[in-house]
């Protein structure tokens, strides 16, 4: 029996709505009590799971990734949260939960305060409309979040540190959290990274040394000194290597003058995890905020090397293959690295960086690989699957996925509809003499607000509904059906992470192909 998980979340803009009631103790509380009424659940084998001071516009955050895991494993029977608000923000993602992927798992959603339970639910909707309520708390999370920006660019400006951990060659306050000190081991490794650069040495060079060393890698050091063991838990196995990357964003990191800089992202929408970067002329700056490590003389003499060293070839970008983040050295157990100079191939950085090791000079081109990848999962699909019913699933699973999306839409529209009628309420309230002018005023600026937002979003996904109820069930990314065969026509992000789990490499550019799901395609 897959657990019941008790999930919590508290972000930074609950602590601008002093509402005791959000806390996390008063959430494991709630959700306690709620389970010790119900028999059926207090049989479960219970699991709490908490996010403490993320936003819920997104699902980035370590313990929703925890439990997004648990569910792909199959371990979940039923998520417990205090209100759907807790889960997400984002009513999208959350409408796409609980409407879509919970009731295909058979997993059980209950959100306390909004009195929804899909046990009891025959639509998946009972009493609560999801699409209005989340729109509600769409511009709940943009108001805050403007609030959450002034305060946080007001701390900054005055010279406050508030990111969640120093900077490699610092470390905060023992006194004053917003403080940053000097780190007296690691910031000898800094001054040393920019003594031996401008003394003329590569960055590359750099980094082999310090690996030659033994030396700890920022990300492996700050989470030793903060005793993260979430963060250490993937180092246990192989420990980081530094790599010119690593000693390149030391050598542009301004921070060691002792200037704080910040303004150097913005997201586009509220919650994105996706950030764009502004230009310099934007950026903000506060002298003297901390004590320097590096002058900022030799800061800037760095600045000119690198910009004369950088060629044209350097600044192309190329878009990233398919399989990265899939290879593995055969010998060492490091992720492959990927280079598109002379023949796109993936190879051990290891090799490079770390000399001790004679063993790591592993690679293989791309081309090599994706051959053996398309010949492999070609006969994995014609010994492993049926044809007929992967289309049968593939037209059923589209046919659900027409109707849920035409019902969203459709719940998106009756919640248009309800606000609009409450704004001609509110117009009538006022002349009515119910409600003076500036009341009227407010709502009248929230609702058309939050029209202007639904509006958007029903457009978005009349667009999906018509892109769905054109698309042909034969249009499966990457296959094409041949004489009643399914042939694999190319490799690209989606079938990789559809099927392959990871790909081990050897000598003499032999490889092992681990893939996903083998035992349920079996079945």
């Amino acid at each position: 029996m897959g657990k019941l998980v008790s999930y919590l979340r508290l972000s930074r803009e609950d602590e601008f709505v002093k509402d005791e009631s959000n806390s996390i103790s008063n959430q494991r509380e709630l959700i306690r009590k709620y389970i010790h009424k119900s028999p059926e659940l207090m049989k479960m084998k219970q699991v709490e799971l908490k996010d403490d001071g993320y936003s819920g516009k997104n699902m980035e955050r370590p313990a929703m990734q925890e439990l997004l895991t648990m569910i792909k494993r199959g371990n979940v029977s039923c998520i417990i949260v205090k209100d759907i608000s807790r889960f997400s923000r984002d009513y999208i993602e959350t409408g796409k939960y609980m409407e879509q992927i919970f009731p295909f798992l058979g997993i059980r959603f209950i959100a306390i305060n909004d009195n929804y339970d899909s046990a009891e639910c025959a639509g998946g909707i009972a009493e609560i409309d999801v699409a209005f309520k989340g729109i509600l708390y769409d511009f709940y999370s943009e108001d805050l979040s403007e609030k959450v920006k002034t305060s946080l660019a007001v701390r900054r400006a005055n010279g406050k540190y508030i990111a969640a951990f120093a900077p490699y060659g610092y470390r905060k306050s023992e006194k004053d959290k917003y403080k940053l000190e000097v780190d007296e081991f690691a910031s000898q490794i800094v001054k040393r990274i920019f003594r031996e650069y401008l003394s003329g040495k590569s960055m590359y060079k750099i980094a082999e040394k310090l690996n030659q060393e033994g030396l700890d890698t920022p990300g492996f050091y700050i989470a030793m000194q903060e005793g993260n063991e979430k963060q250490l838990a993937k180092y246990r196995e192989k420990k980081p290597l530094w790599t010119n990357v690593a000693v390149g964003r030391i050598l542009a990191n301004e921070q060691y003058t002792g200037t704080m800089v910040y303004n150097r992202f913005k997201s586009e929408n509220v919650g994105d995890k996706h950030t764009k970067v502004l230009s310099e002329e934007e950026w903000k700056r506060v002298e003297n905020s901390h004590v320097g490590i590096i002058s900022k003389e030799d800061f800037e003499k760095v600045v000119a090397m690198r910009k004369g060293n950088t060629c044209a070839s350097a600044e192309r970008k190329h878009q990233t293959h398919c399989l990265t983040g899939k290879m593995i050295c055969g010998n060492c157990g490091h992720r492959l690295s990927h280079t598109y100079a002379g023949r796109p191939k993936y190879y051990c950085a290891k090799h490079y960086l770390d000399k001790a090791d004679g063993k790591c000079n592993i690679s293989v081109l791309d081309e090599t690989v994706e051959q053996n990848v398309i010949k492999s999962l070609q006969v994995f699909m014609d010994v492993m699957v049926d044809y007929r019913k992967i289309m049968d699933m593939q037209r059923e699973k589209q046919a659900q996925h027409f109707v849920m999306a035409e019902k969203h839409l459709v719940d998106m529209e009756n919640s248009y509809e309800r606000i609009n009628k409450d704004l001609c309420d509110a117009y009538e309230s006022y002349k009515l003499d119910v409600t003076d002018k500036e009341t009227y005023l407010e709502q009248k600026m929230t609702y058309e607000q939050l029209l202007e937002q639904m509006q958007e979003s029903i457009e978005k996904q009349k667009e999906a509904v018509n892109k769905l109820a054109d698309m042909e069930v034969t249009e499966v990314v990457g296959f094409e059906m041949l004489d009643g065969q399914m042939e694999v026509q190319k490799l690209n992000r989606d079938v990789v992470e559809a099927f392959v789990e990871e790909i081990v490499v050897y000598d003499r550019e032999r490889v092992e192909i681990k893939w996903k799901f083998r035992n349920k395609i079996e079945e």
